[in-house]
């Protein structure tokens, strides 16, 4: 793999193999297999893949340009992120109104989802004043969080700091959210608030953010070691696994967290380190599900729900196929006619010329 990549997240072998494997655990779960697979750790997948990615993509924008176009990346993130939830957001409501699923918008719950603070508001009002199933939306929120203030930092850092020096800042504060959720649980915080609140879960994203930084298999590939990578790949899955079985109150909603986000770094960056050689990650049908797997992870529970109020005897081997393909009907159609052309936009921001310098830079010369 070539040392300086393309920015096209496409490039990056596995990632959509990825996506595929986290969008299925957490579809899984919602369908009844909760007490066998770990839906949250596909949540936690999904937040340290998007920080990899995002800060990768930033290095390399950095490189080309000497900074970042903060405008162009919002721009970039409501076209991926925005249209599919307008949509799915105006398909639960008409559900909800015809009586398909439970509950509702209330005006709080809709702008609370529309404005990406669901995650709060859920944990405030038990998942009141929204439509059953898009609660799914709370990890939405977390992102979105992240988008907001991440694009700053990322910049201090690559101009103040080395890789390394910028991976462990970022390290540091992975440990920072740890020791805060321990002061929360200390507090008496409720496991909603543990579970769901960006400053409590923010450190998975982090996580991946660190290991852009850090060690990036994509920037820098580095030499394949079988024996060694074999026994990283053991050594996370362990992790993983004792992460699950140990069944401890305190350790799943504070230090657990952290263990399955170290764990899930040390195989994403197997799985890019290692890149077209898996080739089971990167098979068609595993790609083409990474890829709608947005939408499939917008759509899926409001569907499960659906099938369950009008089905309630209806076992998991029938509402996990049923709601794979029902929820497949809504993002292909969703991939053809609204994702393509907004990543059509998105491509041309990435072919513009190179960005204005923004005024950080300045300052960091000028010692302001």
């Amino acid at each position: 793999m070539s040392a300086s990549p393309n920015t096209r997240s496409e490039q990056i072998a596995s990632l959509d193999g990825i996506r595929a494997i986290a969008v299925m655990m957490v579809m899984a779960a919602h369908a009844g297999l909760e007490h066998l697979v770990p839906g949250g750790l596909g949540v936690t997948i999904f937040f340290v893949l998007s920080g990899y990615l995002i800060t990768t993509l930033m290095r390399l924008e950095q490189r080309r340009t000497g900074t970042l176009d903060f405008r162009a990346f919002y721009l970039r993130r409501f076209l991926r992120l925005g249209p599919p939830l307008l949509i799915v957001v105006g398909l639960a409501g008409l559900a909800a109104a015809t009586g398909l699923i439970a509950g509702g918008f209330s005006r709080d719950g809709l702008l609370a989802v529309l404005f990406y603070y669901g995650n709060y508001h859920m944990i405030a009002t038990d998942f009141d004043g929204v439509p059953a199933g898009i609660g799914v939306v709370w990890s939405l929120a977390v992102e979105e969080h992240y988008y907001l203030f991440y694009p700053p930092l990322a910049l201090l850092l690559m101009h103040r700091r080395t890789p390394r020096g910028a991976g462990l800042a970022l390290l540091s504060a992975c440990v920072l959210v740890l020791v805060w959720r321990l002061i929360l649980v200390r507090a008496g915080a409720s496991e909603a608030y543990l579970t769901m609140a960006t400053d409590t879960r923010i450190d998975a994203i982090l996580g991946g953010c660190a290991l852009a930084f850090l060690n990036n298999p994509h920037l820098d590939p580095p030499p394949l070691r079988t024996r060694r990578d074999l026994a990283l790949a053991l050594a996370c899955v362990a992790l993983l696994v004792a992460s699950l079985l140990w069944r401890d109150p305190l350790f799943r909603v504070t230090l657990r967290y952290s263990v399955q986000s170290l764990a899930v770094a040390g195989l994403l960056w197997l799985a890019v380190a290692y890149g077209r050689r898996l080739r089971w990650l990167n098979a068609p049908l595993p790609v083409y599900l990474g890829t709608v797997s947005y939408t499939l992870y917008l759509s899926h529970q409001i569907i499960d729900l659906a099938l369950l109020k009008y089905w309630p005897t209806l076992p998991w081997y029938g509402v996990l196929p049923l709601t794979l393909a029902l929820s497949l009907a809504v993002a292909e159609p969703m991939r053809r006619w609204v994702e393509r052309p907004c990543a059509r936009l998105r491509r041309q921001l990435e072919r513009r010329a190179p960005a204005r310098p923004s005024a950080v830079p300045a300052l960091l010369e000028s010692g302001k």
